[in-house]
């Protein structure tokens, strides 16, 4: 059963036993800056924040995948029942510079979780945040924009255990993103909404190379075959005969020579051909992961590629599924709001959200906007292990603004497939002090003011104006509405409460200096 409800790195493996009844995967843990010097080699370096000079920093072949291709056959039963889903602890670290005080989005990191999990799908293989370690957060300027050596450093002094630590910073040593020592590190750049980075660099986790492995940090003329030998390793050919031993060493990718950032034609395959060292002609899959293909064409890992992650996970990584627990999804997300709804007035600069629990939530997403469409938001914010929100600032006053909320926990990442229905509120200044109070004396009395029984609002101003009288309810509703000129000097109107129910009424006086709003509690 699919776990999305009504939704619908590697580095240092050691064997210990060559015997199937005994398998034991351990790893090294002697940290070593070794693997950073050669990439540091190979790759250009950190280009300072912005735009990452480099896709991907993992140009290393996992020691794992030669053991996994060594004793594949044996290995086969520890990838389960391929129905089986295998569950993914992730602990997200969020990093900012030193004198940080924005960080990176936590709703942005739900959309990025969401997405991998259904880029994962076909493998079984689902990610979800770790109950109570969920965001780490660091403040460190050589970590937000890191040259290797600063990745080491970050990755050494803060990853977690038995997990897969996900790093955000903005400069990961010049690239989108990399992978090493149980830790996948992305940049902020390469982090938006439908990508596949993160996908990519989880396969590079999971024992997976390019699918051009052997090509990183070199050129070609891609008019010309291809050789035989490429830095000491075969170059794939389209006849299938060296597809074990060159390249991804996998046969059910096609060759693939492209190491740069390339876009895809209409039956996505690459626009580039190459030709391999019997000069056959192809051109790359677009559709892989693992390959650099731009992220509107990448869409799958291959059957082989899938069986290489599950066992990698059983084996590797089988620490992962050892502290998994059990999934505990969100069942109905029908959200109820409590405040304010239908059109209440609020003050403009304190805005009040309530709503009603939602089982199983942890997490609510909250937003408001000027529009039912949710097209300009006003706020927006994570708000963890309560159901109110109060917003001091950022919203603008004499508006009806929409709000919505939506619920989330550690297992259900995605928002519903239906946006939630909003509520409305109208905002006001209840307090306003402003060009009209320099100009008259306004006051209601008495107050409060027993039911039928007019109050009377007082107005000693200094110039005559013209002003609107407006009384609405607490939800919004208009009760009474007249239009009286004032003069200057004492001036005096009655406000009829026949009618109204007991409760508290907001009376606005517009002016051509300005609004006014008091309030008016009406008894029994």
């Amino acid at each position: 059963m699919s776990p999305f409800g009504n939704l619908p790195n590697l580095f240092f493996a050691t064997l210990h036993s060559k015997n199937f009844s005994n398998i034991v995967l351990t790893k090294n843990y002697c940290f070593t800056l070794l693997f950073f010097l050669i990439v540091q080699g190979l790759m250009a370096q950190t280009n300072g924040g912005g735009q990452p000079s480099n896709y991907c920093g993992t140009h290393t072949y996992s020691p794992w995948l030669n053991w996994y291709h060594d004793h594949k056959n044996e290995l086969a039963s520890l990838r389960n029942d391929d129905t089986t889903w295998l569950y993914v602890p992730v602990t997200i670290h969020i990093v900012g510079p030193d004198n940080a005080v924005n960080f990176y989005s936590e709703t942005q990191v739900f959309r990025i979780i969401c997405d991998m999990n259904a880029q994962y799908a076909p493998a079984r293989i689902y990610f979800y945040l770790l109950p109570g370690e969920s965001f780490v957060y660091h403040k460190n300027s050589s970590w937000f924009q890191h040259n290797w050596d600063g990745g080491a450093e970050m990755i050494q002094e803060t990853r977690i255990p038995d997990r897969l630590n996900c790093y955000i910073v903005d400069d990961p040593a010049g690239n989108c993103g990399y992978a090493w020592y149980d830790a996948i590190v992305m940049s902020d750049n390469c982090s938006g909404d439908n990508n596949s980075t993160w996908a990519h660099e989880a396969g590079h986790h999971f024992s997976l190379p390019h699918p051009f492995f052997g090509w990183e940090g070199h050129s070609w003329n891609f008019s010309t075959p291809a050789p035989p030998e490429w830095d000491g390793y075969p170059v794939e050919k389209m006849d299938g005969s060296n597809c074990y031993v060159s390249g991804d060493r996998f046969c059910d990718t096609r060759p693939d020579y492209l190491n740069y950032r390339w876009g895809c034609a209409n039956d996505s395959l690459s626009v580039t051909a190459q030709k391999d060292p019997n000069g056959v002609e192809f051109r790359s899959d677009a559709t892989l992961y693992m390959s650099y293909s731009l992220d509107a064409c990448a869409s799958r890992f291959s059957n082989e590629q899938i069986a290489a992650m599950r066992t990698n996970l059983n084996t590797e990584h089988a620490s992962y599924l050892l502290s998994s627990q059990t999934p505990n999804f969100i069942g109905d997300y029908t959200l109820q709001y409590l405040s304010p709804v239908d059109s209440a007035i609020q003050q403009y600069n304190n805005v009040y959200l309530e709503w009603a629990p939602v089982e199983n939530a942890t997490f609510y997403q909250v937003e408001v906007s000027s529009s039912p469409y949710f097209s300009i938001i006003f706020a927006s914010e994570i708000v963890h292990g309560a159901t109110s929100y109060n917003i001091t600032k950022n919203l603008p006053n004499n508006r009806t603004l929409y709000w919505r909320a939506y619920a989330f926990n550690e297992w259900s990442l995605c928002q519903p497939a239906t946006p939630a229905v909003p509520a409305t509120f109208k905002t006001k200044n209840l307090s306003a002090t402003n060009e009209l109070e320099s100009v008259a004396d306004i006051q209601v009395t008495p107050n409060p003011v027993s039911g039928g029984r007019p109050a009377v609002i007082q107005v000693n101003s200094s110039e005559s104006l013209e002003i609107l009288l407006s009384i609405h309810d607490t939800a919004g509703r208009l009760c009474h509405q007249q239009v009286n000129e004032m003069y200057s000097g004492d001036n005096r109107m009655e406000i009829p409460t026949s009618g109204m129910e007991p409760g508290l009424y907001f009376v606005s006086i517009q002016t051509p200096y300005g609004t006014l709003v008091k309030r008016l509690a009406v008894t029994e």
